[in-house]
């Protein structure tokens, strides 16, 4: 399960060990080289959600930019994404998931709401254990909402937790 133990054994892997797991002689023949990939670690993948020049992170800041909105993530945030992909086993390709079903409300609700200028994701809306933060009012920054956590409150004046009001919706009925 250790991925550098993996990939040290992936390293000495030679034509004959391919034939011996199952592939045909004819076909490991044609393999010029072999190379092997080491295994990502929790660090790789908050990497990879941060630092390629369109990358996850700034793909959502830009979507969000639209609706004048600032997206901030939290480092815990990028963490525990980067811990549910590793643990799903899905590695860089599952963080786009994982991102997408934390931030899908988020998506719809944002446009429609004038009064938003940052969007808070932490560990905590990763999780599940609620939905990411909205940050209405003009006085709120980021750091005074994160404070004002530490602190133990629980609301915020000023932030509301993302959600789809189904009362507020109407719907024409053909």
């Amino acid at each position: 399960d250790d991925p550098k133990i993996q990939g040290r054994y992936f390293d000495s892997v030679i034509p004959k060990d391919l034939v011996d797991f199952g592939m045909i002689p004819e076909f490991v023949g044609r393999f010029p080289v072999i190379v092997s990939t080491k295994g990502l670690d929790l660090e790789n993948l908050v990497d990879i959600l941060t630092e390629p020049k369109n990358s996850i992170m700034k793909q959502y800041r830009r979507l969000f930019a639209i609706d004048d909105v600032k997206f901030h993530v939290t480092q815990c945030g990028l963490d525990e994404i980067a811990k549910e992909a590793f643990s799903r086993g899905t590695g860089a390709r599952g963080l786009r998931s994982i991102t997408d079903q934390v931030l899908m409300e988020t998506q719809y609700v944002v446009p429609s709401q004038k009064d938003v200028h940052t969007i808070y994701l932490d560990a905590s809306a990763v999780r599940g254990e609620r939905k990411p933060v909205l940050l209405k009012d003009p006085e709120m920054t980021v750091e005074k909402y994160e404070e004002l956590m530490s602190q133990g409150k629980i609301e915020v004046d000023g932030a509301t937790i993302v959600s789809i009001d189904d009362e507020e919706t109407e719907y024409e009925v053909a």
